[in-house]
């Protein structure tokens, strides 16, 4: 049993090291459903419920993460940038 915890910890330390947000909210998700399986298994009841609660909003939080990182083939195609941008300044640079 002990190897579920420490694998729910191993995907905490996973979204710990991600940049994305959808699987930085994938690999909470996942630990949620592990720590929910640890604590049924071990009948530690906060563990359980807590998890069950994050569980429900990571879930709801990865849906929305994936469904607003996908193209909606029937949305206006946005205005493109202006090229080249119309101010410009380069790091180091001083104005007077």
């Amino acid at each position: 049993m002990d190897s579920l915890g420490f694998l729910a910890y191993g995907f905490v330390l996973l979204s710990a090291s991600t940049n994305d947000i959808r699987w930085l909210r994938a690999a909470l998700f996942g630990s949620n459903l592990l720590f929910v399986a640890y604590g049924f298994a071990l009948e530690l009841m906060p563990i359980l419920l807590f998890n069950l609660l994050l569980g429900c909003i990571n879930g709801y939080q990865v849906i929305r993460a994936w469904r607003r990182s996908s193209p909606n083939v029937f949305s206006q195609p946005s205005a493109a940038p202006q090229f080249p941008p119309t101010s410009c300044t380069l790091p180091g640079s001083l104005h007077r």
